[in-house]
């Protein structure tokens, strides 16, 4: 069989091109002679001849002759050159661009022999005015766009004082997502004892959004009470350890165990897999239960090692979710993440302190120094908060359980809101209570475990110091943040001294 290529000349659909009147500046000529128009002009702007309407397409050229259809009007034409002698071909334009959908149609520009200078002042007068509307247009933008991250960094600053406030009040709402209740088994198979050295694995059957803890039934404890386990939670899709729990069988009791998750779990969906193995060979190990029959594969309790089945059973287990990103309450009756891996992964955190925190700032010291006003003054809209230096001594003013656990570092924004104020000195300390935070801020002693100060910086009206109070050891609790304020020279008087911290924030680990 021969086939035989021949070329015809009709105008076929090509969306490359179509979709150029969708993106560029296009000028549209009409009866204009291709070779009347200067170079230069064709180089400079997408130019395309419009030939007519077909099956309601509109039928154009390029600068080769090449037609092609076009379903869509184009986005933004420049203009219509077109022939005096061709205003029935406009006006057919026209017709099918506002047919199209097009707001406006492009102004029409004569153009013969006679007035071409003429036309092409008019060209150019209309990509002045292109050029006048995209810079407007910018501008816009760029307005429309930091409204936008202003609205998102207080929607995250809002959401930043929700989290702290459930963490402190242990106000995290956990909702059962998905229940298997373990069945009645007369044989009760070890699933332990029947896995290889890789232990067990249990695909969860619900989405990764916002899963906070996983339960297992354990229906029998061993005898050893330091028998140590691992378990992990586990993303198929990347293999990403989500969370890990290093424990021994004396951790575990007879019913419900949670292994809560550092975090709930946000981002993408991703398939999670619980995983569970033993870490040195016994024969007692934890009976752990089972539920009913399991009909789908995939949701079968499975060998760690190959992926196969060891049962036709699933896990006895429940999956508990809460908000997704928050962090989970630290008084929850579960068994605690402990995951090198993840802490590894996630690295620094910075954690702001929100102004609906700030908020709660108080006068930690009333009994040293007295003011006529309020010596201590939140200012959440602008993310401060004012503290009042007495004439001698100093002002301490407190944050109450606003320092997150495991905090590297604690910093903020010192400065003075009164130019006829004589130079005041500023401090931050994290610590348990007033009576250690005022023992370091005095220079008593050194911070201890746990705690963090800044030292004593002097700032001068105009100037912005940078507090930062490093914590040399971390620790797994909730701690106060102390900010305090003196004279540097007492003998200068503290009117009009309004000094101001600002941007609290927090370096934690992990």
């Amino acid at each position: 069989m021969t086939v035989v290529a021949t070329k015809e000349t009709f105008a076929v659909q090509k969306p490359a091109r179509e979709d150029m009147l969708l993106k560029d500046l296009t000028l549209i000529a009409i009866g204009v002679p291709r070779e009347d128009l200067p170079t230069h002009l064709v180089e400079a702007v997408r130019t395309v001849w419009f030939e007519g309407i077909e099956d309601e397409k509109a039928v154009f050229s390029d600068e080769s002759g090449d037609r092609f259809l076009a379903r869509e009007a184009p986005l933004m034409p420049l203009a219509v050159l077109v022939n005096p002698s061709e205003t029935r071909q406009r006006d057919l334009l026209y017709r099918w661009m506002q047919h199209s959908g097009a707001v406006q149609v492009p102004a029409a520009i004569g153009w013969d022999n006679a007035a071409k200078f003429e036309a092409v002042s008019s060209l150019v007068g209309l990509v002045a005015d292109q050029v006048k509307a995209g810079a407007r247009r910018l501008v816009l933008s760029s307005k429309e766009l930091r409204s936008l991250r202003s609205l998102n960094d207080d929607l995250q600053n809002r959401f930043a004082a929700i989290e702290a406030f459930m963490n402190r009040h242990g106000l995290q709402p956990l909702d059962l997502v998905f229940t298997n209740e373990p069945a009645e088994n007369p044989l009760n198979p070890n699933v332990l004892a029947s896995a290889s050295g890789d232990g067990i694995s249990q695909i969860l059957p619900v989405p990764s959004s916002g899963v906070s803890s996983v339960a297992l039934h354990v229906a029998q404890l061993p005898a050893r009470q330091d028998l140590k386990l691992k378990a992990q939670l586990v993303t198929l899709e990347d293999l990403r350890i989500v969370d890990t729990w290093q424990f021994t069988s004396g951790d575990l009791v007879a019913g419900w165990n949670n292994f809560g998750l550092s975090r709930s779990i946000a981002g993408l969906r991703r398939t999670l897999e619980f995983r569970l193995q033993v870490e040195e060979p016994e024969d007692d190990l934890p009976l752990l239960s089972v539920g009913g029959l399991q009909p789908i594969e995939m949701f079968q309790v499975r060998d760690g090692a190959n992926g196969l089945p060891l049962l036709k059973n699933s896990m006895a287990l429940q999956v508990w979710g809460g908000i997704p990103g928050v962090s989970m309450p630290p008084h929850a009756n579960y068994i605690p993440a402990q995951s090198q891996q993840a802490g590894l992964d996630e690295g620094f955190r910075d954690v702001p302190i929100a102004p609906g925190i700030l908020e709660h700032a108080n006068l930690a010291n009333p009994d040293e120094v007295t003011f006529d006003f309020e010596a201590i003054m939140p200012l959440p809209s602008e993310r401060a908060i004012g503290c009042h230096p007495p004439a001698e001594g100093m002002t301490i003013g407190q944050l109450p359980a606003a320092c997150p656990p495991q905090v590297i570092r604690l910093s903020a924004k010192a400065f003075i809101d009164n130019n006829r104020a004589a130079d005041i000195a500023f401090a931050i300390v994290v610590a348990r209570d007033l009576s250690a935070a005022r023992e370091v801020l005095r220079g008593d002693r050194e911070a201890a475990v746990g705690e963090a100060f800044s030292g004593w910086k002097t700032v001068t009206f105009g100037d912005t110091a940078h507090l930062s109070a490093f914590a040399a050891e971390q620790v797994s609790v909730w701690q106060n943040v102390y900010f305090a304020t003196r004279m540097a020279d007492e003998a200068g008087g503290n009117d009009f001294a309004w000094a101001k911290f600002a941007n609290f924030r927090a370096v934690v680990s992990g």
